[in-house]
Formats: structure tokens, sequence, C-alpha cells
């Protein structure tokens, strides 16, 4: 994206409308947790990110997701939904590559999804993000977080395809990187639990894509109050955090 003024950026995100969500209400993530779900978008926290931080990535991207899913179906649309979102993500001041999906014609040799995103995370994360990473994910299968995973599946799939973000943010030198993994995939039966729904023999489409991306806190402290203002209850009730 071109430079941009701030005023140009608030008179943006003031013009973007938001989908009213379908998910049910969940309790915000406070600052001693270190990982939430915003949506269908799941967070892990590595490291001393101050809470302020970790409500930015959790808030910015949660924003992003709804302005996306305002203009295009998230699940049949996938391309176009991934484009808004880019764009939304640089407006609020994120430093972002183009999604570049490849598709996964070994999807299936992995048996579940979780397997499999751990193989892919294992090529893009260092050693102490992939094992929170890995915490992260194994948390979300157990009972004490059935609502955080409700939540993200409720937000990410519908019938048979999901679309859904997981990765781990850290403090960048006074920015929040958040190394995000991207996925989209299809299945002949509907899909009962997003990262953790079984393969078998049917055949899926598996498509995966990710990078490092720099949230400018610098830029983003001067949207972040029109970013809370056009989410409102949308801040507490999308997110939901993660008992490790």
């Amino acid at each position: 994206m071109a430079p941009i003024s701030i005023s140009d950026r608030l008179k943006i995100i003031k013009g973007i409308d938001v989908a009213v969500p379908k998910g049910q209400g969940a309790v915000f993530a406070n600052e001693e947790e270190s990982a939430a779900v915003a949506a269908g978008s799941s967070v892990s926290f590595v490291g001393s990110l101050p809470a302020q931080m970790k409500s930015d990535v959790l808030n910015s991207t949660l924003f992003a997701q709804l302005a996306a899913n305002k203009q295009h179906d998230r699940q049949e649309e996938t391309t176009k939904w991934y484009d808004y979102y880019k764009y939304v993500l640089e407006t609020v001041g994120y430093n972002v590559q183009g999604f570049d999906f490849a598709h996964l014609s070994d999807a299936n040799s992995y048996l579940t999804v979780d397997n499999l995103l751990l193989k892919l995370a294992a090529a893009y994360l260092s050693g102490g993000e992939l094992a929170l990473f890995t915490t992260m994910i194994d948390s979300l299968k157990q009972a004490k977080n059935e609502a955080a995973t409700k939540l993200f599946d409720s937000s990410s799939k519908s019938f048979n395809k999901a679309n859904f973000q997981v990765g781990v943010a850290s403090n960048g030198q006074g920015n929040a990187m958040f190394k995000i993994g991207a996925y989209y995939y299809g299945a002949e039966q509907n899909i009962d639990k997003v990262l953790f729904f079984t393969f078998g023999s049917q055949k899926v489409e598996f498509y995966a894509g990710n990078q490092t991306m720099l949230l400018n806190n610098e830029v983003y402290s001067q949207v972040r109050q029109e970013i809370l203002t056009k989410l409102g209850a949308n801040a507490k009730d999308l997110v939901s955090g993660i008992e490790l």
C-alpha cells in the first residue's frame, strides 16, 4: 500500500461496514492469558507482550475479519475475502505481503487438520514459538476451552468449508509482530470442528499460506479508538481467552 495519512486512514475506517456476528458471546481475554480466539482467528502470545499490544492484535484482526465478512462470503469467495482482509489490515497499520496460497495435494496423509497445521507451522515458527503454538492447538481440544472452540468454529466454517487463521504474536521492538498462518479447505462432508476435522478417505481441497506481519504501533495508536468504536460489543463478544 502507498503511503497514506492518518486522516485518510481514519476516513477509510469510518466508511468500513462490519458484519453482524453470528458467533456467541465470550469473555474478553485479560492480560495474563497467553492465547485467545478472535472470531475465526486463534493467536498465541509469546514473550513479554504488554496487554495493550495483545488487545491491538486481537481487535485489529477481528475488525479486518468482520469487514471482509461484510464484503464477501468467507467460505465461497475466499480469494476476494483475503484481498479485502489484507486491505483492511494495511489500512489500520500492518505491513502485509500478499496472501500467497499453495494447494496441498497430500493433506489426507496427515489424517487430521491439527496434524497438518503443526507440520506447516514447523517451517515458519522458531522453537519457542512452535512449542507455544502446539500448546494452544492442544488446549483447544480440551473441555475447559469449549467456549473458545465453539466461537472459532461458528466464525470460520459453513457446512463443508472453512476459512481461518492461526499464528503467534510477539514484541518486535515495540511493534506487534504476527506470524500468521492462513488456511481454507473444503471437504465432501460437513465439518464439525475446524481444527480437528478428520480427513479420512474423502477428497479434501486444502490451501495454506503464511507470512510475518508487523503492526506499526505509531500508526495504530492513532486509529485504535476508531476501530474500537466500530467494533462496539464485538470487541468482547467475539474474543475468548484460551486456557493453556
